[in-house]
């Protein structure tokens, strides 16, 4: 067998010698993917050395020696917030807490419950807040360690359980300087949640405030998917009438698709407090203050506004497809009239042109009958 004079690998770097050495042809680049929600609102690099230098500062003093940035590590803990549902029946989650025998404390009525998780009895180390909103936040556990051993046994409990949304950020606990204020408050530097050491109670409160807050994120993530699904469902039909076929939609689909907005609209305008601030925080004007740094830390408002947009869009984008079919339909209707109109026509002209095509045969007969 004659061998050939180019194996494959001697054309590919004859190929590739080629390309690299023509001028002026730009190679083509990936095009970046997008990122994702959560990337957006993570602390940039000069917000990340203000944090840093901050939270050194606060825990040099606490400690009585130099807490550089590299050890801020050690002094982080995690705080994890998952919503599971649109509600979840405290009255439930108590007679299980009894039943199990663990110490719970009711932080506000009707709204937050908390307990201590492991053996630990630190106020804060493994503590749980459930909210009746629908969202269960750990303080000190990580999003894997609650989905396993805390989110199933809610599930009973959960009013309308729905697809788990989770959002994580950091925590750290500072000493306070009594001589200087005796009544440290909360706050939050970056992306950090920094929580002194104060009375037990009012602890407690600023650490549900947080966990409210923090609530509202993983909430509205839920409402966001349900309309990003909306919007695939809904984008596929405009292609179709961009591309000049016909909708195979009926109008029964399109009031479902309508409906699904309405109901998603009043989950996040009318159903919540997501646009507004809990009655109890306008009497705490010091819990209202955490409320919404946290809220404005994770863009709620912002989200709120876009996604009040994009749901303005696709319900017009709805009514205009209602639109052409009932235009379809009238015309459809019209042209059933005109046929009816065309048969009844016929229906008359039938006995004239009978009439007519009798005529000359009678006048006929008359003449050979003279």
């Amino acid at each position: 067998m004659r061998k050939l004079p180019y194996t494959l690998t001697n054309l590919t770097r004859t190929f590739t010698r080629a390309y690299t050495a023509l001028p002026n042809i730009p190679i083509p680049k990936k095009k970046p993917t997008k990122p994702a929600l959560k990337a957006l609102r993570r602390t940039n690099q000069r917000d990340s050395r203000s944090t840093e230098s901050v939270l050194s500062s606060l825990l040099s003093k606490q400690q009585n020696k130099e807490v550089g940035p590299a050890e801020l590590q050690h002094y982080l803990k995690p705080v994890t917030a998952i919503t599971i549902g649109d509600g979840i029946d405290l009255k439930h989650v108590l007679q299980e807490l009894i039943r199990y025998g663990v110490n719970y404390e009711v932080l506000l009525e009707d709204e937050v419950i908390a307990f201590t998780t492991g053996k630990s009895t630190h106020a804060v180390n493994g503590q749980v807040m459930i909210l009746a909103n629908g969202t269960v936040v750990g303080w000190g556990l990580t999003e894997s360690k609650m989905l396993k051993k805390l989110v199933p046994p809610l599930i009973p409990a959960t009013l309308e359980p729905c697809n788990c949304e989770s959002e994580e950020m950091d925590y750290v606990e500072v000493g306070s300087d009594e001589a200087i204020d005796s009544s440290p408050q909360s706050f939050m530097q970056g992306d950090v949640l920094v929580i002194p050491e104060k009375n037990p109670r009012e602890r407690q409160l600023d650490m549900a405030a947080f966990a409210i807050g923090f609530s509202r994120s993983t909430r509205l993530s839920i409402l966001e998917e349900s309309l990003e699904k909306i919007i695939q469902h809904t984008r596929e039909n405009s292609e179709i009438l961009n591309e000049g076929f016909r909708i195979t939609l009926n109008e029964l689909d399109i009031l479902r698709v309508t409906g699904r907005l309405f109901k998603l609209r009043a989950k996040l305008n009318l159903y919540s407090e997501l646009i507004e601030t809990p009655d109890l925080y306008w009497s705490e004007p010091t819990l209202e203050k955490i409320y919404e740094a946290i809220s404005h830390r994770l863009d709620i408002p912002l989200r709120i506004s876009i996604m009040n947009r994009k749901l303005d869009y696709v319900t017009e984008e709805q009514r205009a497809l209602l639109s052409f079919l009932n235009e379809k339909k009238s015309t459809r209707l019209e042209w059933i009239i005109i046929l009816l109109i065309m048969v009844e026509v016929l229906f008359e002209i039938v006995p004239f042109v009978g009439k007519y095509l009798q005529s000359p045969k009678q006048v006929d007969d008359g003449k050979k009958a003279q």
